[in-house]
């Protein structure tokens, strides 16, 4: 899987889950049936990346055309740190922590560390869409808020639907889409920094037109990935 670069920010994020609908002829009281097959996927659209430095363009170009339109997976975050349950003051992820004898990397930098701590109260069945969590250090958890559960190397991204249930240090939340993988007590629940695995929605998405040959505004359009579901 290919992991979007962090030199490269949209301006405009927008996700969403689309609904997987059918819509019925229309009645002579004009009304329309709505039958769902399913309760949706994720979709994205990033618009206005500012590409204006030399390592922007290359990391654009190559990200794109290791994609392939759209047959390679790709690992990307919602951009929403702004909405994390962050608490204390910290940062939802911090940065720059060294080895334990103070050290940092040979690089200057450092590990990287999330502030939030949620898991798995119990074990959730595939396709679950209500969860209960216990919060080991968190802000409050509010209706909206995105979340990713790990299964193995790929994360799946959820949104909480209704407002959470506080009962002490647990929380019972509602969640779309339904669970995609079956996931055991105990498991991290990543409000921090959430991820998910998406394609290009088509084969021309992510085109790089240059301006004067130095720089550019583009935009890529997103869909969840089903690559490993059965």
């Amino acid at each position: 899987m290919i992991l979007w670069s962090s030199l490269l920010i949209p301006v405009e994020p927008m996700f969403r889950i689309k609904p997987m609908l059918a819509k019925g002829p229309t009645s002579f009281s004009g009304k329309r049936q709505n039958v769902a097959s399913d309760a949706g996927y994720w979709v994205a659209t990033l618009s206005d990346f500012p590409v204006v430095t030399r390592d922007q363009i290359l990391e654009w170009r190559g990200i794109i055309a290791d994609l392939q339109g759209g047959l390679e997976d790709l690992i990307i975050g919602p951009f929403d740190h702004f909405r994390a349950p962050v608490h204390s003051g910290l940062p939802p992820v911090m940065t720059g922590i060294p080895h334990s004898d103070g050290s940092p990397f040979s690089d200057g930098a450092g590990y990287r560390q999330s502030s939030i701590k949620v898991i798995l109260t119990s074990s959730l069945a595939l396709r679950a869409t209500s969860a209960v969590l216990t919060i080991e250090a968190a802000g409050p958890l509010r209706r909206g808020m995105l979340f990713t559960i790990w299964t193995g190397p790929r994360p799946s991204m959820y949104i909480i639907t209704k407002e959470p249930e506080i009962s002490g240090n647990r929380a019972t939340i509602k969640f779309l889409p339904p669970l995609r993988a079956a996931a055991p007590a105990g498991t991290e629940v990543d409000f921090a920094d959430p991820k998910l695995v998406m394609n290009l929605a088509s084969p021309d998405s992510g085109e790089l037109p240059l301006d004067m040959g130095r720089w550019s505004r583009p935009s890529i359009e997103l869909e969840e990935s089903w690559n490993g579901f059965s």
